[in-house]
């Protein structure tokens, strides 16, 4: 290769791709099929050291709970105050509040609901019936090499606007520095919702870390000297760029970080001087 009219040996890395065949893709199928439903047994275990925990969540004027095995629900907080604390919000018995689903040995409670002629069809209340043995809705789900459990809660609220219940998608993902925590929930749909569960449980097992960064296999180049007497030549030059790069990486001036100049002394550095957050600046506690 010519760069800059002076002649390089380059060497590119030699990346194997494995032959497949009908049998070999069949076996791979099988390995996976095997993979997915152990690593989906496995992760339903580790979550249930979840169970008796709630996790809760404010978004505005709603907040949220997430009680493991029980139930998802949607309140308005107890303003703060008088026995009422900030965290974990407190559910305001004097406002409307709604469960968005339960967990499958809570669905449908008649305590909470009546049948509707409508929507619901008749129960086949026999004891041999298969909707007395049902198993919770859950399932591995794969987003290219990123895998999370996913479980559907129904049987919460009825909707008002469809007469339909209540409800949710529960994802749960593997964050290795993260507690247990609610990341964000939506309604995708009327009276239809999205929860994710961020959790370092799920992360004892392999199958649902992080995938790892693919990083490119470098191309070195290594420059062709005509010979030995062009040596001293080609350390000046390698000598003179690198006190270029320097002179360049001093000359950029200190660096900014969230909107403040380190080293600057602009906003702390004298006695009594506090500090005044910049506009447009947020901060986030380590864990977080």
């Amino acid at each position: 290769m010519i760069l800059k009219d002076r002649p390089y040996l380059c060497q590119i890395p030699s990346v194997s791709i494995p032959t497949q065949n009908d049998t070999a893709k069949a076996k791979d199928k099988a390995e996976e099929a095997a993979e997915i439903a152990r690593a989906t047994d496995r992760g339903w275990e580790l979550l249930k050291e979840m169970e008796g925990n709630c996790m809760y969540f404010i978004s505005g004027w709603w907040s949220y709970s997430f009680c493991y095995n029980t139930d998802v629900k949607q309140f308005h907080q107890l303003p703060p105050g008088k026995g009422a604390p900030i965290f974990p919000p407190m559910e305001d018995p004097a406002t409307p509040s709604y469960v968005l689903g339960r967990f499958e040995k809570n669905q449908h409670s008649p305590s909470d609901r009546k049948p509707n002629p409508r929507i619901d069809p008749p129960k086949d209340t026999s004891a041999s019936s298969p909707s007395n043995h049902r198993t919770p809705n859950t399932q591995l789900r794969a987003k290219g090499d990123l895998r999370y459990l996913v479980q559907t809660l129904s049987g919460g609220t009825a909707c008002d606007l469809t007469g339909r219940d209540r409800k949710i998608e529960v994802q749960f993902h593997c964050h290795p520095q993260s507690a247990d925590r609610i990341g964000w929930i939506k309604e995708v749909s009327t009276c239809s919702y999205l929860m994710v569960i961020y959790t370092p449980r799920l992360c004892n097992d392999v199958a649902f870390l992080p995938p790892r960064e693919n990083k490119a296999a470098p191309i070195t180049c290594q420059e062709i000297l005509a010979s030995t007497s062009d040596i001293p030549e080609w350390r000046a030059r390698k000598q003179e760029d690198a006190e270029r790069k320097l002179v360049a990486a001093s000359s950029s001036g200190r660096p900014v970080v969230g909107g403040i100049e380190v080293g600057g002394m602009k906003l702390v550095g004298k006695e009594g001087q506090r500090i005044e957050t910049p506009p447009n600046t947020a901060f986030t506690m380590p864990g977080e």
